[in-house]
């Protein structure tokens, strides 16, 4: 069984971006590939952003989200239209707003809803966090 997870809590509000990452690593450990994608929207984006720094003694989300991506080939996605609109840009993006730089997290990849929409036609199921 595949699944697709879909995050629409603020990682710094809900813990949803916790649970999820949580989730992942009990599906992966006994079901390896199971996780299709996770598709990040609304306040969830902000998971995505290079230069977010939490304090020491908390939990690195966006670096952890990144471990596991690249442990388990699970592909990131930020909705395009949400993170612009907070900030978090890729090159080509900032490029189109002439921006100096980019915020994009390495392994996190900007798709419109489009993106979800195949998911969601492709797995079995699809797990939203909030």
């Amino acid at each position: 069984m595949q699944y697709t997870l879909l995050i629409t809590g603020s990682p710094y509000q809900s813990k949803a971006c916790h649970s999820a990452l949580r989730f992942i690593k009990a599906a992966v450990s006994k079901y390896p590939n199971s996780i299709k994608g996770v598709f990040f929207y609304e306040d969830a984006v902000l998971v995505g952003s290079q230069i977010a720094q939490p304090p020491r003694d908390e939990i690195n989300l966006t670096k952890e989200w990144q471990d596991i991506a690249e442990q388990q080939n699970i592909p990131l996605y930020l909705c395009i239209a949400a993170a612009v609109r907070r900030g978090i840009v890729n090159e080509s993006e900032s490029r189109r707003y002439a921006l100096e730089q980019h915020t994009l997290a390495k392994n996190f990849q900007l798709e419109g809803l489009g993106t979800l929409v195949d998911l969601m036609n492709t797995t079995h199921k699809i797990i939203q966090f909030r």
